[in-house]
């Protein structure tokens, strides 16, 4: 492997923001559970939520995935520092956007909502390409998504995730 591949092999693995599909089966659950609020139409919301912030990932539309951002979002993607504050989540995604083209979905596990508060436990993944060589992959993650309730609408508050075993072929 050239020095430049491996580069871009650890850039993704850094930076790439999960590409979500369907699970990618490492811990054979599929159940979807959730308390006090969590009925099937609180899980179904936060799938709403996923689905829009997929398309803009898709789409690129940094604008549009800030306002699904709380006033005070914290993006922590795995081997990297935490993007704290609404500027520091513009740049991470701005960055991203400028290095990868991201496809796929994903599939929520479970959601617990707690007053204002709600954490959805998901899995994702699909395709990336880097921009500047045109070399893509598969690629797969488990995410945390912490969602906080402001003016009456559900926000991405916290967000984490870490690579998982590539989606068997």
């Amino acid at each position: 492997m050239s020095f430049g591949a491996l580069v871009t092999l650890i850039l993704v693995s850094i930076f790439s923001l999960p590409a979500f599909a369907a699970n990618s089966g490492t811990d054979g659950e599929d159940n979807r559970s959730a308390s006090v609020a969590g009925s099937e139409s609180s899980i179904g919301k936060f799938e709403e939520i996923l689905n829009t912030y997929q398309e803009r990932l898709t789409s690129k539309s940094v604008d549009g995935i800030l306002e699904l951002y709380s006033a005070d979002p914290v993006f922590m993607p795995e081997y990297a520092p935490p993007a704290a504050g609404r500027e520091a989540v513009r740049k991470a995604y701005e960055w991203v956007f400028a290095t990868l083209n991201l496809n796929g979905r994903f599939l929520v596990h479970e959601a617990e909502v707690i007053g204002d508060t709600a954490w959805v436990r998901t899995s994702s993944t699909g395709r990336f390409t880097v921009v500047a060589t045109g070399a893509g992959g598969d690629v797969a993650n488990s995410e945390l998504f912490v969602f906080k309730r402001e003016n009456g609408a559900w926000k991405i508050h916290r967000y984490i995730f870490t690579a998982s075993a590539a989606p068997s072929e």
